[in-house]
């Protein structure tokens, strides 16, 4: 499998540390980015309950329109071109910056998974009816040149989601040349200059930070510490799995979106953007956290 020419140096560090990021395996599994294995597993990253709030405000998102053709631009290993394919019964293809991630949507899912920059993405013009790109453009060199490519090839609606973190934050990112680092900053009206080109914009918040603090007592994640209040939290970790399952972490996704809107504070933003003519067709009922945090693989041994 080969990647498009790359674009920039940037980009070619970029590449190497998703490389290497999607070539984890621990036990002889493959280590996975999003929560593929089901909720606290011990072979995939951490802060799942986050994941799924962001992954229920996609869902909910392309539930207001009717596509049969979808791509996940930066879609990692699958989990969401997957969940995708299985809820909305769509034609599903994914792309990562990484080789690796590609080859692990190939193995795990059987999705087509095609390595390339998402500055020059290898698709005709118009060829799917939805597009995402998820927690991906504020990795990028130039996240509005990637922006033009998505719209090139969206032919109904594209969907991206971005963190909304502070200027300072993205500052350091820059400063300190953290790779595949957040080195850029968005918040709701970021996007606005699209509406001038003829597109309609709008926007769901997600990532309550009222729901920071309960989303980390209620997956019970140990803390590296000295600190007596995190030594004490390590102790009570047990107690606490016990208590919160699967089902606070559906309450807690569920309300997530609720409580931004009610409050107004954020840390994630999903951004639709529509091309004229765009029909709503509802395809499926009311979607939430339950419809989709069950859906799982087995676990993927190497």
């Amino acid at each position: 499998m080969e990647t498009a020419k790359i674009i920039d140096d940037y980009t070619l560090e970029t590449q190497a540390s998703v490389n290497k990021r999607f070539a984890i395996h621990k036990d002889g599994i493959y280590f996975a980015h999003q929560p593929i294995y089901g909720y606290r597993s011990p072979y995939a990253d951490v802060s799942n309950i986050s994941r799924y709030m962001v992954t229920l405000s996609i869902l909910k998102t392309l539930n207001e329109y009717y596509f049969e053709n979808f791509v996940d631009i930066g879609g990692a290993e699958g989990y969401t071109a997957n969940l995708v394919g299985t809820l909305f019964k769509a034609k599903v293809k994914s792309t990562d910056l990484s080789e690796n991630a590609c080859k692990m949507a190939k193995s795990i899912f059987n999705i087509e998974a095609i390595a390339c920059d998402i500055h020059q993405l290898p698709f005709a013009n118009q060829e799917f009816e939805a597009v995402l790109c998820s927690e991906t453009i504020e990795h990028v060199t130039d996240y509005k040149k990637a922006i033009q490519e998505l719209l090139r090839v969206t032919d109904k609606v594209l969907v991206i989601t971005v963190p909304h973190e502070t200027l300072e934050i993205v500052a350091e990112n820059i400063k300190n040349k953290v790779p595949h680092g957040h080195i850029h900053y968005f918040d709701t009206q970021t996007l606005d200059y699209l509406k001038a080109e003829g597109y309609t914009v709008k926007f769901k918040k997600s990532l309550s930070p009222f729901l920071i603090i309960p989303r980390v007592f209620a997956e019970g994640i140990p803390k590296k510490s000295n600190k007596i209040h995190y030594k004490i939290y390590n102790q009570l970790i047990p107690v606490l799995r016990k208590i919160f399952g699967i089902r606070t972490a559906n309450f807690l996704a569920n309300l997530d979106m609720v409580l931004c809107e009610f409050t107004g504070a954020y840390g994630g933003i999903t951004f639709t953007i529509e091309k004229k003519g765009v029909v709503h067709e509802r395809q499926l009922n009311k979607l939430n956290a339950e419809d989709f945090t069950n859906i799982k693989v087995n676990f993927f041994y190497t």
